[in-house]
This record gives C-alpha cells, structure tokens and sequence, in this order.
C-alpha cells in the first residue's frame, strides 16, 4: 500500500476508534509546567536476547525525552509524533518510529552490556533495521487511559504491525516525594510481512538453520501486561522502573525458532534515572 494512503488510513481509523480498542502507555510525569520539556538519562533493562529467545541480557539504554505541551513528544521508545488532534480526551497524530536490526549472531541489540550469546538464530540471517511510518491514537479518561499504535515499515521488514490496549495511572502521595504509576494489559499484532521476517523459516533458512520450515500467519503475535512507576526525587532529578510481561500467541509460539530454541514467556524489568532541563 502507497505510505501516504496507509498514513491516511491509520488516522482515520485511529480518529473514529472507540475507547475500548487502544494501547497502554506511561503516565505524564510532569514535574514542571514548562511548555517545553526536555529530560536526559539512561537505564538498565534485563530483557530477552530477542523476542522468542529464551536467553537474557542486561540492556544499557539511553532515556532522552523532548516534549511540547500534549502535541509534540520525541523518545527512544515511542519515535517522534504529533498530535494534530488534542482535545476531549484525545490525541491522534502521525509517528515516525525505528527498529533496530536483529543479528543472527546473538539478536545484535546495540545496547547489551551484558548475557551470553545466543545461537538461536544461526541460520536465519538478519533482519535490517526498520524505519516505520505509523499512526497513535489516545484517548483519555482519568485514571483510565487507552490506546492504538499502527505502523508499516517502509525500510528493513515492510511489514504492518501494533499494539493495543488500557492502562490505569494515578498518583499516590505521602511523606515525600509522590509516586506516579500505570499498569494494564495489552495486545500485539502484525500481518503475515512482519511475522515471516522475525519467526518465518524459509526452505535456504531450513537448510542453514536445521529448523523446519514454517509460514507465519497475521493477527496477534502477544498478550500481555506492562507496569511503569515514576519518583520526581527533585525538581529536575526522577528515577522510575518499568516491568512487563508477555506471552506469545501462535503466529509466533509456534515458530520452531520457538518452539526449538526459544520460549513462549517473555519478561522484562528496568530502572532510570533522568534529568530534567
């Protein structure tokens, strides 16, 4: 599909999309009413080699967040977005987001720092990095708050995929600093593009690899659970942890690559300390 059609798409969809539908994101931490926001820092996350892999690393991630008021927003983990609607609870805009490319060596994340080196995916290739063009709709209704992300590779994969679901936030306040927290669940998806490249075998990769051959089908690739607390220690210092857990559904859990070598049950946990300008 033409990108510029898919992008039209996404939004409309996104636009006319009931509450029910979206995904869990992190609450707002807003420690200042600057209508510029701009936090630098960096995090430890413990997280499989790759999605299906069975094997751990521990992850040195960098954390740098630009904002302006609700419209724009610019991280690591979500890419660049505007909301070119912002009003009664909603936003909805494009992103512009990238995945870095998976090693057949040992998932080939730029940011391990440690964990050993898996050779699950000996024989599969690699998959390149991904620039993805997508769309996100949010729709807001303290102390709930749902989400839709879509996005379709235009570089690396072209495959489509997304995550939807709820999460409930709040904050909690005692004797010090307050505690700023979200947790629910979520669902993840993708077509047959972006299935096959991650979890397909083909018959040169059955051959390499040892693995028999597999298709993926399209539809829900992950169930699952995320938590993500915040502590503003000061006016411009915040440390917050995240955690979550998935289950992969069977256009992925039945992949040999799983199934052989992998693991169906996928967790992770970090901590983060930033600075906020």
């Amino acid at each position: 599909m033409h990108i510029a059609r898919f992008l039209i798409l996404v939004l409309f969809i996104s636009a006319m999309m009931r509450p029910a539908q979206a995904i869990a994101v992190e609450p707002e931490a807003k420690v200042s009413q600057k209508a510029w926001q701009i936090s630098a820092g960096a995090g430890l996350i413990v997280a499989p080699a790759f999605t299906g892999a069975k094997t751990y690393n521990l992850l040195a991630v960098p954390d740098i967040r630009i904002t302006y008021k609700d419209i724009f927003f610019a991280n690591v983990k979500e890419g660049v977005g505007y909301a070119v609607i912002n009003s009664d609870g909603w936003r909805v805009g494009p992103v512009l987001t990238y995945t870095f490319s998976r090693s057949e060596k040992d998932g080939g994340s730029p940011f391990r720092v440690a964990g050993g080196e898996s050779t699950a995916l000996q024989g599969l290739g690699d998959v390149p990095g991904t620039v993805l063009l997508g769309g996100f709709a949010e729709y807001s209704l303290k102390p709930y708050k749902v989400t839709l992300r879509l996005h379709k590779g235009i570089t690396g994969h072209e495959g489509v995929a997304g995550e939807s679901g709820i999460s409930y936030g709040g904050v909690v306040t005692h004797n010090g600093p307050p505690l700023i927290y979200s947790v629910g669940p979520h669902v993840k998806f993708g077509d047959r593009t972006y299935t096959n490249a991650y979890w397909g075998i083909s018959p040169e990769q059955s051959l390499r690899s040892g693995l028999e051959r597999y298709h993926a089908d399209g539809g829900i690739t992950a169930y699952g659970v995320s938590a993500f607390a915040l502590v503003p220690w000061t006016k411009t210092v915040s440390v917050s942890v995240v955690a979550g857990f998935d289950r992969l559904a069977p256009p992925v859990a039945d992949s040999p690559l799983v199934r052989r070598r992998g693991a169906e049950n996928q967790a992770f946990g970090g901590l983060f300390l930033s600075y906020g300008f």
